[in-house]
């Protein structure tokens, strides 16, 4: 054979195998990434708990892309900065499935910009994973076939947080709470759990700075001439870390008893240091030290090492941050995989009902609702020896059944919010 005709045929067999693999569906989506448009609050105060999440995503990510992905496609994640602000995150929502083609949309922390982006999810008919807002209506009065949450919901967590008060005894109290869909959500739960288990409580006051407010002086000395005995504090993650260094100078917590349902969570004595508060109540819905079991060190471990790997040692995953990125990650794969599609409303049908095994044990994925299943964990703030900043001593763990509406309930918010 001539040397001509030798490389004709090697060219003619190459245009033969690359017209084959462009005809076979197979061969194009071994290319093609699954793209996760993931819209968070990356700069300001919120991103001591959006950076964590996001790592949460990335470290369950990594490890099913290392393994081949689904079918030889591998998990992108597609980042866009809301600045805590409803309309930019809405404004990415389009951009990301219109422009870069997303195949699930994913965020976000503030409540409101979830319930932006989720109305327009259900419009394009996109599934959108929840990780870190907590207002009850996302999953109840606002909730819909494409929306769902990996994490708690404000009724799940407020609920157990005044159950878990009324065992204290406090009798008279004071909101004070972030005038925003989180705060008012997180509040009437907290309320509701409180005098469904103690229904002699005194509500002598509240007051609702606006978001990001700077100068919380007045609102502790307002608060103070009610002569509460316990307060509670209905804000969202950048904004506690404000209230609560004014709160210190103010001398807040030797003067009333302080409840707080997330100053538990693990990144609130790291970004408060020497302001974070002892001998206060308060909350997560993780905790890296409980349970003290080997697939809760692990979790640790493997949380640690990954942030090694990516230059930001973290050795106390946040449950708010890291621990919600991680179920939902885990959840949205875990539906890929039991659909065995990436098709958006195969995978719907495949959440619902999913479990997920986590350090914490196993998390449903409600099918009525769209809601994890998730417990929450309460208890008195204060120093322990060998912890390197305040932990819960002695903790309450509360199930989310004891504290989710029912399924017929959450159908019946839904009529009526139409």
């Amino acid at each position: 054979m001539r040397i001509g005709t030798k490389w004709t045929v090697v060219a003619l067999s190459s245009l033969v195998a690359i017209a084959i693999c462009i005809a076979t569906p197979a061969c194009v989506l071994a290319e093609k990434p699954i793209k996760v448009g993931l819209i968070d609050s990356y700069t300001g105060g919120a991103a001591a708990f959006t950076k964590p999440a996001l790592n949460g995503w990335k470290m369950v990510i990594e490890e099913f892309n290392s393994k081949g992905g689904f079918k030889g496609r591998k998990i992108e994640i597609v980042t866009r900065d809301d600045k805590f602000k409803p309309d930019e995150a809405l404004s990415h929502a389009r951009e990301l499935l219109l422009k870069e083609n997303v195949d699930f949309l994913a965020g976000t922390t503030n409540s409101g910009a979830c319930l932006a982006v989720s109305e327009f999810a259900k419009q394009k008919k996109k599934l959108l994973m929840v990780h870190m807002a907590r207002s009850e209506r996302i999953t109840e009065a606002k909730g819909h076939q494409y929306v769902f949450r990996g994490s708690p919901s404000a009724d799940i967590e407020g609920s157990a947080g005044g159950a878990f008060a009324a065992t204290t005894q406090f009798k008279k109290w004071y909101i004070l709470g972030e005038d925003y869909e989180y705060g008012h959500s997180i509040a009437d739960n907290f309320w509701k759990g409180l005098v469904r288990n103690q229904p002699g409580v005194e509500k002598v006051g509240e007051a609702w700075p606006k978001l990001q407010e700077t100068d919380y002086t007045p609102y502790l000395t307002a608060m103070m001439a009610k002569k509460p005995d316990a307060v509670y504090i209905a804000f969202g993650a950048s904004g506690m870390v404000t209230i609560m260094k004014q709160a210190k100078l103010f001398g807040l917590t030797e003067k009333v008893a302080v409840f707080a349902f997330s100053l538990a969570d693990s990144a609130f004595p790291r970004a408060l240091k020497d302001s974070m508060p002892v001998d206060v109540y308060g909350g997560s819905n993780y905790l890296w030290y409980y349970p003290d079991s080997p697939g809760n060190k692990t979790f640790v471990k493997n949380y640690l090492d990954f942030t090694e790997k990516l230059g930001e040692p973290d050795p106390y995953p946040s449950g708010i941050g890291a621990f919600s990125g991680y179920c939902c990650a885990k959840f949205l794969i875990e539906a890929i995989l039991k659909a065995d599609s990436v098709e958006t409303e195969k995978v719907v049908k495949a959440l619902e009902g999913l479990a997920i095994d986590t350090p914490i044990g196993k998390i449903v994925m409600r099918g009525c609702d769209h809601q994890a299943e998730t417990p929450s964990f309460w208890g008195k703030i204060v120093k322990v020896e060998g912890f390197p900043f305040p932990v819960v001593k002695d903790v309450v763990m509360t199930p989310a059944d004891k504290n989710m509406p029912t399924c017929a309930e959450v159908m019946e918010l839904r009529k009526g919010d139409k």
